[in-house]
This record gives C-alpha cells, sequence and structure tokens, in this order.
C-alpha cells in the first residue's frame, strides 16, 4: 500500500510539471534561405527583404513567392566600403533608403531611388551606435534617432538638394541619457532607450525640443524595446527574461509584467496576441499575452542561435546563424 501511494505521489508531481501540449504553438517552416553569412537582422517591405547578413553584408531578397525566394542584390563589407560585420539594416520606403549598421561603428546610407541600384552614400552620426531608428520627416527629409552608447541620444536629420542630387546632413543634437544605451525604439512623439543595468529612460520630442520623462531599473541588463504605443512597451533583459512595462507615459503610474525569467532574451517581437522572443542559443520562444496581468508561455523551438525575430504578413521572419528562417505559427 505505501508503494502503491509512492507511486501515486510521484505520478502527480510528474504530471504537473509535465507542459500541456494543448497550449503549445506550433511552427511550420515555410522556408530556410542561406544567407551567405550570419542573419543578424531582417526588414521586410512588402515583398521585399533586406538581411543583414553579418560578414557577408547587405543583401535584398524577394518573397514574391515566399516558398521561392529570389536574391535581387547583394553588397559585401568591401563594396559597402565598411570593415566589421553588418548587424542591423532598415528601409524607408516611402523616400527609398535604405540603412545598415557595421557593428559597433557609424550607420551606413545605401540610395535604392534609381530601381535595383544601391548606391552607397557613406557613413554618418558617430562610432559606437548600437542600434537606430529613422523617421522619414517628408519627401525629402528624415532623422536618424540613434542609441550611441558613448553619447546618448543622438540625432541626425538629412534633406534632399535637388541641384547636386545628394542628401546633406542639415541638423543633428545630442540628448544625455541617464547610462550609456544599447537599443532604441520610437513611437511618434516618444523615444525610449535601453540602457543596459540600469534599466531604460523614455524621452518626449515636443516640436523638436527632446526632454527626458522617466527612467526605470529593471532586472537583469535591458537589451532591446519594441514600442506598441508611447506608453506600452515589451523590454528584453538578456538573462532576466523580459518584461512588458505600461507606464501612462510617466514611471509613477508604472506597470510591470515579468515573463520568461528563466532564458536569455535579446528581442521580443509583437504580432496581436503573440510574442516572439529571440533567445539566441535557445532558439525562439513563443510568448502570448492573457488579457493585462499574464503572459503565458507557448513553447520553445530550437531553429538554432536565434539573433531577432520579426512578423509580417502572417509569417514569422527569423534572423538566425543558420540563415534566414520563415515560419507560420499553429495555435
Amino acid at each position: 500500500m505505501k508503494h502503491y501511494l509512492n507511486l501515486l505521489i510521484l505520478s502527480t508531481i510528474f504530471s504537473c510539471i509535465e507542459p500541456n501540449s494543448e497550449n503549445l504553438w506550433k511552427l511550420n517552416e515555410v522556408v530556410h534561405i542561406e544567407t551567405e553569412g550570419y542573419c543578424r537582422d531582417v526588414y521586410i517591405s512588402g515583398d521585399s527583404v533586406f538581411v543583414a547578413a553579418g560578414q557577408g553584408g547587405v543583401q535584398l531578397w524577394d518573397i514574391g513567392t515566399i516558398t521561392a525566394p529570389n536574391l535581387l542584390w547583394k553588397k559585401s563589407l568591401a563594396e559597402l566600403g565598411v570593415n566589421k560585420e553588418i548587424t542591423q539594416v532598415t528601409y524607408a520606403s516611402s523616400i527609398k533608403q535604405l540603412f545598415a549598421l557595421e557593428s559597433n561603428e557609424r550607420p551606413l546610407h545605401i540610395d535604392l531611388s534609381s530601381g535595383d541600384t544601391a548606391s552607397v552614400q557613406g557613413q554618418f552620426s558617430s562610432e559606437q551606435t548600437k542600434e537606430f531608428r529613422v523617421l522619414t520627416n517628408d519627401a525629402n527629409s528624415f532623422t536618424v534617432y540613434a542609441a550611441d552608447n558613448d553619447d546618448g541620444l543622438k540625432l541626425s536629420t538629412f534633406e534632399y538638394d535637388t541641384s547636386f542630387d545628394l542628401w546633406f546632413n542639415t541638423a543633428g543634437d545630442e540628448i544625455v541619457s541617464f547610462g550609456n544605451p544599447n537599443g532604441i525604439d520610437v513611437y511618434e512623439n516618444e523615444i525610449v532607450l535601453t540602457l543596459d543595468q540600469l534599466g531604460i529612460e523614455a524621452f518626449h520630442n515636443e516640436n523638436g525640443i527632446i526632454t527626458s520623462s522617466y527612467q526605470i531599473d529593471l532586472k537583469g541588463n535591458a537589451r532591446a524595446v519594441t514600442m506598441l504605443n508611447g506608453g506600452e512597451f515589451y523590454v528584453a533583459c538578456e538573462d532576466a527574461g523580459a518584461f512588458k512595462l505600461a507606464t501612462g507615459f510617466s514611471a509613477q503610474s508604472e506597470g510591470k509584467i515579468p515573463f520568461a525569467n528563466d532564458l536569455f532574451v535579446t528581442h521580443v517581437a509583437v504580432n496581436n496576441n503573440q510574442l516572439a522572443l529571440s533567445c539566441a542559443s535557445n532558439g525562439l520562444a513563443l510568448y502570448e499575452p492573457d488579457g493585462n496581468t499574464t503572459i503565458s508561455a507557448r513553447g520553445i523551438h530550437d531553429i538554432g542561435y536565434v539573433y531577432h525575430a520579426e512578423f509580417s504578413g502572417g509569417y514569422l521572419f527569423a534572423a538566425t546563424r543558420e540563415g534566414l528562417q520563415i515560419f507560420e505559427i499553429d495555435e
């Protein structure tokens, strides 16, 4: 009888820790693209997929037929005029300008306004740029917001001069941050920097005058921020997992939900009720927000070393050491 009770207790314990497979989501692979270099980042614009291919430079793929991507062009590090790997890409579709980041150096400006020709315009801003965002002001102007690990928040505004057929840096600004930033996101007039061990700092842009709004300390090393709106965002905090913050534009009304604290998280991608966490060597973790108080795990997928992920057009794009992997999520 005692032996039976022990078996019953053990059975109960293991049934409690066994994951409920009914609540796990599946990843169905659509296509796997070999990128001739670690795929460090991806930016999707319609059927165009821009890839930061690490030591392989920058690549542009066409996914008009999602199961048969077509490489349109690629630029090596030598062709880009840089020495270190490319870690980020972003594209301003309205003005047809591409931007890339040489690791811990300065952003690159590439003009794509002349059809399939990629014309390198050079580098700008300062060294030690960790991440940046580009906002278009109008058809002939854009501003780059950069997380500068030395100087804080850095802004560079460019305007197109039709007489010279060139983009000129016409304005700039530098705002000291609470710590050394390593990540950034922008939503309308709100800007958030990640500050490694010092959490995050939020800024407000009022008619071009940028001021610090608040700073929030977080566990772990704040690595990347994904803004949902001006007062709600996800923060990847490496070995401390991730947090969802609902600040209401001030630290006093802060709401904080920790999750994935057993994972090493470097980025959080958001698609309505779906969250995709980039977890480096642990692969890709899927989560689901349940209302305003909890965030539930929906499975971890070993797809290799994951740097970054993005949702677009019903697909999940994962930038990995094994190349660019495209999936559909089956809930």
